[in-house]
């Protein structure tokens, strides 16, 4: 990771909250951290916008995983607003060890 990264990562404090949208073009997110006014936003490029939900979801977990570097589980639940959800971030305290395999 670069330095430039690491840096804004940990600017940005841990994840708290995700929300996920579908556009016309792309899913978009915004990702607000625990501290306060710590926010930022995107969108899931190797995500197709007419793709299912699910799928989008599991892409935005593993781009919180890989930025922060943490292994989590994101909540997901529905918006009052139509093909939007909102994700609750919990950091996994200790991940199983992988398994290599020969």
């Amino acid at each position: 990771m670069s330095k430039t990264r690491q840096e804004w990562r940990d600017r940005l404090g841990r994840p708290a909250m995700v929300v996920l949208f579908r556009t016309p073009l792309r899913w978009r997110y915004a990702v607000y951290s625990a501290e306060p006014g710590g926010v930022f936003d995107g969108a899931l490029t190797d995500e197709p916008a007419d793709g299912p939900p699910e799928s989008a979801q599991a892409a935005m977990r593993q781009w919180v995983q890989d930025t922060f570097q943490q292994p989590v589980t994101v909540t997901w639940t529905a918006s009052d607003r139509p093909e939007w959800w909102t994700g609750t971030v919990h950091p996994v305290p200790n991940p199983p060890p992988e398994i290599a395999t020969p």
